[in-house]
């Protein structure tokens, strides 16, 4: 095929011409600028890339346009140009395709947009390009190229990048505080995110799989915090539910005491120092804060300040099967060096619970289209 390199129309009379834009705007501009005010377009249609990148780019418009002869112009002065008015140009745009025109009969129109085409397409197999536009977590990618093999991570193949971002995360995830678990534990967090719920799955576990005989202690902290299907749930698996700490029995590692704390507002400080002074009082040192994944970063870090102003050691994760990836999660964990406890998935009281939580998270880390890329002997790193 032959290529324009000029906006000369007058030797291309009665040749098609091909070109790909990013929309119809483009186009128009494109075609006034290389055709001339005469031409008009005869096709469009919508073409997206191959494999991931039908994942990641926007799609473009393959345009058919067509410089008509000085005859077919003076035959009739209504025939629409299809670049004078860019309004109705875009309804040319919405009209049905001729036949496909073959190599022959038809040329390549080049322009500085097919240059910024190729330059975005150059940006795109960049694999932290990728990541970004599959939905990976900003401030991730952000901690990630502070590392110190950043330069060589850079320039892998996408599924080595993926591998060594495994490992990296991997790595500094098993370097976090790892908080011994004592025989007083609190679920602490604010309304609604499930703490009652976890709480249920902590006592099933004792009970079923680790053959122990906890204890609960439902604390009112000043704010009504009722019982009815705790207490129903105890009932069921044999577990004692108190009422008044005067008369809790003594805890022991075989007969842990659990403290269920009513939710305490984001928007009220005064409930997080008195639950911090009974927490003190009541000798409780694993402090675990409830964390509903499924929130908005703001409200996920501002809820890890209050905790950590009343001595937090510990996070659990719920809602974690709604979550599309779990990289936004990787910078609270990794920044505030808090002990990762559990990830609880869904509202089933006696299931879906999993301490292994390092698991969970790389397995929900990358988005699926990513493992098709040859990446899945990783996914269970």
């Amino acid at each position: 095929m032959e290529t324009l390199t000029d906006s000369h129309s007058d030797t291309k009379a009665g040749k098609r011409f091909r070109l790909t834009v990013k929309s119809a705007e483009e186009a128009v501009r494109v075609i006034r600028d290389k055709l001339g005010e005469n031409a008009r377009v005869l096709s469009v249609r919508q073409v997206g890339g191959e494999g991931l990148k039908k994942f990641i780019s926007s799609p473009k418009l393959e345009v058919i346009a067509e410089v008509p002869s000085s005859s077919e112009l003076i035959e009739s002065d209504n025939v629409d140009s299809g670049v004078s008015n860019p309004d109705e140009n875009k309804k040319d745009f919405s009209s049905t395709s001729v036949p496909p025109i073959s190599s022959g009969e038809s040329e390549v129109l080049t322009s500085s947009s097919s240059e910024t085409d190729e330059k975005t397409d150059e940006d795109e197999s960049d694999s932290f390009k990728i990541l970004a536009k599959t939905g990976f977590d900003q401030q991730l990618l952000n901690d990630i190229q502070s590392w110190s093999n950043w330069s060589e991570i850079n320039n892998l193949a996408l599924a080595e990048t993926l591998k060594e971002i495994t490992i990296g995360l991997s790595d500094r995830f098993k370097s976090l505080n790892a908080s011994p678990i004592g025989d007083r534990i609190a679920l602490i967090g604010a309304p609604g995110v499930g703490k009652t719920t976890t709480l249920c799955k902590f006592l099933a576990h004792d009970v079923f799989m680790n053959k122990k005989s906890p204890n609960v202690l439902k604390v009112e902290n000043g704010i009504p915090n009722p019982d009815d299907a705790l207490r129903i749930f105890c009932e069921v698996i044999g577990v004692t539910l108190f009422r008044e700490s005067g008369k809790i029995p003594e805890s022991s590692f075989d007969s842990p005491l659990y403290l269920d704390f009513p939710g305490l507002s984001l928007a009220h400080t005064d409930d997080w120092t008195n639950a911090r002074q009974d927490l003190d009082d009541l000798n409780v040192e694993t402090r675990v804060l409830v964390l509903n994944a499924a929130y908005d970063k703001q409200v996920l870090n501002k809820s890890i300040n209050f905790g950590n102003n009343i001595g937090v050691t510990h996070l659990a994760f719920t809602h974690f099967d709604e979550l599309s990836n779990s990289t936004k999660l990787w910078p609270l964990l990794l920044r505030n060096n808090l002990s990762p406890l559990c990830v609880c998935n869904g509202q089933n009281v006696t299931g879906d619970f999993s301490t292994s939580v390092l698991n969970q998270m790389i397995a929900k880390t990358f988005p699926e289209e990513l493992y098709a890329r040859g990446f899945s002997a990783y996914r269970k790193v």
